[in-house]
C-alpha cells in the first residue's frame, strides 16, 4: 500500500510541475562545427545515479534529496554493450564487473559461485555471448568465464592454455571466441563453450606476429582486427586466420596513437582506437585510412564529464546500435558517443542551432 502511494505521490507531483526539466537542447557533434557532423556525445556515466536516471529511487533522490550519488568505478577497464539496455564495465581494483542495467535503472553484479576461490582476481577483457551471456577474462588467472542471461557462470575455461588473457570478441559469423592473450602474444581461438580450437601468432613484428595484443574485434564478414598494441598497429585476419593487411603508427600526429589499449569494429564499418597517452580515440575506416581523431586530455571536477575529455581511456565497444562506449579510466567513468547512422538521425534529426561548439574552440 505505501508503495502504491509512494508511487501516486511521484506521479502528482511530476504532474504538477515538479519533474526535472528538459535536457538542453545543446548537443555536440564531431566534427567540430562541421556540416556533416558523424560522431555525437551522448553521455558520461560515473555513478549510481546515472543509471538510476528515471527510474523510481531516481525520482526520490530528486524529489527529496536522499542522498549524494556514490562514485561505481576506481579503475574501470574494458566495457561491452548488449545494445539493448546493458552495459558491462570491468574495474580491476574492485576486482569485479559492474552491471549497467539502462532498462532497469539498476546497478548489478554477477551472482558469486559457492566457491569464492572460483571468483575474479582480476576481470579485464568483455564480450557479449550468444543468448545475451557475457564472457569475462581474468587477467591474472589466465581462464575466461561464461556467464548466462541470468548472471550466474555457466563455465570457466582456457586453465593451462591461457596466460595473460586481456581482449575478447565472440564473432557469430564463425561462431566461435577469439581472445587476445598478452603474455604468450598470441591469439587463442574457442568455441562458444570454451572448447579449444587453435592458437596462431609469436612474438614479433612480422605480418601475422605480435608484440602484447591486448585486444580484438570482428567486422560484419567476420575478419578479424587485432589491436598489437606494443608494435602501434591493427592487424587483419580473414575467418581462416589468414593475414590481410595492417595499419596504424606510433606517434601523436593525427592518425597515429601511442599507446592503444582498446579496439571496435562498429556495423556501419568504422575502427575505433583507443590511445591511452594521448587522451582520445582514433577512427579509422575498415582498410586502415584515417578518418577522425576525438579527444583531448581533461581531468573531470567531481562527477561531471566533458565531452570528448578523457584521462587514460582504455577499453572502447561498438554495439548493434552504432553506439560507441569508452572508459575513461582516471576520471573513473565511461562515455557514451553515437555514430550518426540512418536509423539514429531518423530518430534524433539534426536540428538548425542544435549543434554546440565550446566557446574556447570558436
Amino acid at each position: 500500500m505505501f508503495t502504491f502511494l509512494f508511487r501516486l505521490l511521484l506521479a502528482s507531483l511530476l504532474l504538477s510541475g515538479c519533474a526535472p526539466k528538459e535536457a538542453s537542447l545543446q548537443r555536440f557533434f564531431w566534427p567540430i562545427g562541421g556540416d556533416d557532423p558523424k560522431i555525437e556525445f551522448i553521455r558520461t556515466v560515473g555513478t549510481d545515479r546515472d543509471v538510476q536516471k528515471g527510474g523510481e529511487s531516481w525520482l526520490a533522490e530528486a524529489l527529496l534529496g536522499i542522498e549524494e550519488p556514490g562514485s561505481l568505478f576506481v579503475s574501470p577497464y574494458d566495457v561491452a554493450s548488449d545494445g539493448k539496455g546493458r552495459v558491462y564495465v570491468s574495474d580491476i581494483a574492485l576486482n569485479d564487473v559492474l552491471i549497467l542495467d539502462f532498462a532497469a535503472h539498476k546497478v548489478r553484479h554477477f551472482e558469486r559461485p559457492a566457491q569464492d576461490e572460483l571468483f575474479f582476481v582480476s576481470p579485464m577483457g568483455l564480450a557479449i555471448a550468444p543468448a545475451g551471456g557475457v564472457y569475462v577474462s581474468d587477467n591474472v588467472q589466465g581462464r575466461i568465464y561464461l556467464f548466462d542471461a541470468a548472471g550466474k557462470v555457466r563455465k570457466i575455461f582456457g586453465q593451462n592454455i591461457l596466460r595473460r588473457p586481456t581482449g575478447l570478441v565472440y564473432d557469430s559469423v564463425s561462431d566461435r571466441l577469439y581472445v587476445a592473450d598478452a603474455g604468450l602474444h598470441q591469439v587463442v581461438v574457442f568455441t562458444p563453450d570454451g572448447l579449444w580450437q587453435k592458437t596462431f601468432g609469436t612474438r614479433g613484428e612480422a605480418p601475422g606476429e605480435f608484440n602484447y595484443p591486448l585486444d580484438l574485434d570482428v567486422d560484419g564478414d567476420g575478419n578479424l582486427y587485432v589491436l598489437d598494441s606494443m608494435n602501434a598497429r591493427i592487424q587483419v585476419f580473414d575467418a581462416k586466420g589468414a593475414f590481410l593487411r595492417s595499419f596504424g603508427e606510433r606517434g601523436t600526429s593525427l592518425g597515429s596513437f601511442y599507446m592503444a589499449k582498446g579496439i571496435a569494429v562498429d556495423r556501419s564499418g568504422h575502427v575505433y582506437v583507443s590511445d591511452a597517452i594521448g587522451h582520445r580515440f582514433v577512427i579509422f575506416d575498415l582498410m586502415g585510412t584515417h578518418l577522425m581523431t576525438l579527444g583531448g586530455r581533461t581531468s573531470s571536477q567531481g562527477n561531471l564529464g566533458l565531452p570528448g575529455g578523457f584521462d587514460m581511456p582504455k577499453g572502447v565497444a561498438a554495439d548493434s546500435n552504432d553506439a560507441i562506449w569508452v572508459v575513461d579510466s582516471l576520471n573513473r567513468m565511461v562515455h557514451q558517443y553515437q555514430f550518426l547512422n540512418r536509423d539514429y538521425l531518423e530518430k534524433n534529426p539534426v536540428q538548425p542551432g542544435q549543434a554546440y561548439i565550446p566557446e574556447a574552440l570558436r
